[in-house]
């Protein structure tokens, strides 16, 4: 299993404003679990912004998410928030999964 990770620095409104958007219909989490390999998405409130975390069966697709995640959040949020960093990576040790699910 692979992780994308991203920091968003908040520009404006709230964090609530922002969870309200990417929940709602037609939003980030929507476009997410309607692609493929699609395992589960986290968005964490954090002191200097907003931290997006979602899992994805490979590498490939949590890339192709990277890609759908940029363009929603241009056409949805990008008044509210930039995006500071974004990485992928595999998952080596999680408490939800087996040695063998996270490999």
């Amino acid at each position: 299993m692979h992780a994308r990770v991203a920091f968003y620095m908040l520009r404006s409104g709230t964090f609530g404003q922002v969870v309200r958007m990417v929940e709602a219909p037609g939003g980030l989490l929507e476009i997410f679990r309607g692609r493929p390999g699609f395992r589960s998405y986290e968005l964490i409130e954090a002191p200097r912004g907003l931290v997006s975390v979602s899992h994805w069966e490979s590498s490939a697709q949590a890339d192709e998410a990277t890609d759908a995640a940029a363009v929603w959040v241009a056409e949805n949020v990008d008044d509210r928030i930039r995006l500071l960093q974004s990485d992928i990576g595999e998952v080596v040790l999680s408490s939800s999964l087996t040695a063998a699910a996270a490999h």
